[in-house]
This record gives C-alpha cells, sequence and structure tokens, in this order.
C-alpha cells in the first residue's frame, strides 16, 4: 500500500493546498470536485450545517439512527473523523463550490478500503453526479492507496444505492443478519445470528477487485 499521509491530508490549514479530486461528465468534461473535509474547510459557511442536513435525510439507511444536530456533526469531524488514520470524507462541490453532499472511505488497510457515508445531500444538473463521484473515488483507492480490492456495505433494501453499486461494478460477497434495538433515544442496528435477526432486511457486503474495476471502466484511469 502506497505511503499516503490520510491525517497529514486532512490537518491541511490552507485551502489553496487541500486535495480535490476532480469530477468528470460522461464527456470528459471537469464539472466539480470531491474535495477532502479538512481543517482548512471545518469553518466554511455552511458547511457543518449542509453535513448535518445530509445525515438527517438520509439516517434510515445508517445502522445508528440518532436526531443529528451541528454540535454533533462538528464534534464528529473534529475528534473521530479528523484525527483517524484509516478514514477520510469528501464534499461533492461544482466548479462554483456549491455542495452537493458526501463520498467517504474507511477502513482504509493494506489491501483494502471501504466505501463510507455516500449521500446525495441535494439535486444537481449534473448528470450521474454520483456515479461520476464512485469513479473517481474508486481510481483514487486503486491507483493513489494501491488498495486491492474495494468494499462497501449497505441495507439490502435500499435499491437505489444498491442499483448505483452494482453499475459501478460492485458484486455482493455476504448478507449478514441485523438486529434492531432501541437505546437512549436512539435506533441501533447490530450484525448477529441470523437466529437472532429481526430487521427484516440484511447488511449486504459488497465487493469490486481493481481488475474488474479496470475491465468495466477502462478510461478511469486515462481521465483521472
Amino acid at each position: 500500500m502506497t505511503q499516503v499521509d490520510i491525517v497529514s491530508l486532512k490537518d491541511n490549514a490552507d485551502p489553496a493546498r487541500r486535495l480535490r479530486l476532480p469530477i468528470r461528465d460522461d464527456n470528459g468534461r471537469h464539472v466539480g470536485d470531491l474535495q477532502c473535509i479538512d481543517r482548512s474547510m471545518l469553518d466554511e459557511p455552511g458547511l457543518i450545517d449542509d453535513l448535518t442536513t445530509w445525515r438527517n435525510q438520509s439516517m434510515p439507511f445508517f445502522l445508528s439512527q440518532f436526531n443529528a444536530t451541528e454540535e454533533r456533526t462538528r464534534r464528529w469531524l473534529e475528534t473521530i473523523s479528523l484525527p483517524a488514520a484509516d478514514r477520510i470524507l469528501f464534499v461533492i462541490c461544482d466548479p462554483g463550490g456549491d455542495r452537493f453532499g458526501n463520498f467517504g472511505i474507511c477502513n482504509i488497510q493494506p489491501g483494502s478500503a471501504e466505501f463510507d457515508n455516500v449521500i446525495r445531500g441535494r439535486g444537481s444538473d449534473i448528470r450521474n453526479l454520483m456515479f461520476q463521484c464512485g469513479i473517481v473515488l474508486l481510481e483514487w483507492m486503486f491507483s493513489g492507496l494501491e488498495v486491492e480490492t474495494a468494499e462497501l456495505h449497505v441495507f439490502s433494501h435500499n435499491e437505489k444505492a444498491i442499483a448505483l453499486y452494482n453499475r459501478l461494478g460492485f458484486a455482493a460477497a455476504e448478507r449478514l443478519p441485523l438486529r434492531r434495538a432501541e437505546e437512549e433515544g436512539m435506533v441501533k442496528y447490530s450484525i448477529v445470528d441470523r437466529s437472532e435477526a429481526n430487521a427484516g432486511f440484511d447488511y449486504l457486503r459488497m465487493e469490486l477487485a481493481i481488475a474488474r474495476f479496470r475491465q468495466a471502466h477502462p478510461a478511469a484511469l486515462l481521465i483521472a
């Protein structure tokens, strides 16, 4: 695995040096960027509000479901996300800086990494935006982080997300039973034995190997 210092990328305090991964449309035109959420971005107007709003909109598709607040979002960024060496979160922006959602990676380790916090926050005129973001981030994972396999987890009834992941090339690898529980004003889903499951749906683990990605999307390396 390449020696990309994830923490240093997120510790950056200069907006001009922020990691930006270019998003291109179906014709190869630059239509935006995946911008790394680093310390230079934390105080940008509206960022914490956007992240909080998007999380609440997508809450039914997370293992832990609660009422997100701006204070809680900022605390998560400052104490968990930014210091972590195995995760990174990007904001989807157009060339004018308008934000449309977020797209992240977690569990970065030798050989593999996992899609995380994939949220389309608001509508955009950019065609196939989330698909193009996925292509960009997969290319960075395979070429930049030099992982061999990309993974993700998704609720098995989240058909829209699964359709996107299938189009990117992911294939189902495992179905994990879930148990739903309520505690302290929060709904939590836990992976359990099938005999203990009560959720009515599973946690689907999907995989995409680099060879399959290169075969399905040969142009990704050329436009990265």
